[in-house]
């Protein structure tokens, strides 16, 4: 398995959930090289499943007060999108959402 780690592209990904009632932003970015390799290893297989190959934007009509996600998969070379709200979040990817939600902190406005 640490083979297999090993030869894995790069993974960076870049949360940011904003608005919802109190509208506070909170956001982070993970390298999957820098972080512990069990948590590394869960970014991969949260990615690899979240079903995110091609950039959208899918936000819910009438929705304010509802939490907006955008989220940033840079890997192989490769980058894609997401900016959704907490109703549109793609069913594949809500694991990586919550994940990335989990150690997501206040940012700056």
């Amino acid at each position: 398995m640490a083979g297999e780690e090993s030869t894995r592209a790069p993974l960076k990904v870049a949360f940011e959930q904003s608005g919802g009632f109190a509208g506070l932003v909170k956001g982070c970015v993970l390298d999957a090289d820098e972080l512990p390799a069990d948590e590394s290893a869960e970014l991969h297989r949260l990615v690899a499943s979240s079903g995110l190959d091609v950039s959208t934007e899918d936000l819910s009509r009438g929705a304010r007060d509802r939490r907006q996600i955008a989220i940033t998969i840079e890997r192989g070379g490769e980058r894609v999108e997401l900016v959704c709200d907490d109703g549109s979040t793609p069913e594949g990817a809500r694991p990586l959402v919550a994940f990335l939600a989990a150690r997501a902190r206040p940012q700056r406005p």
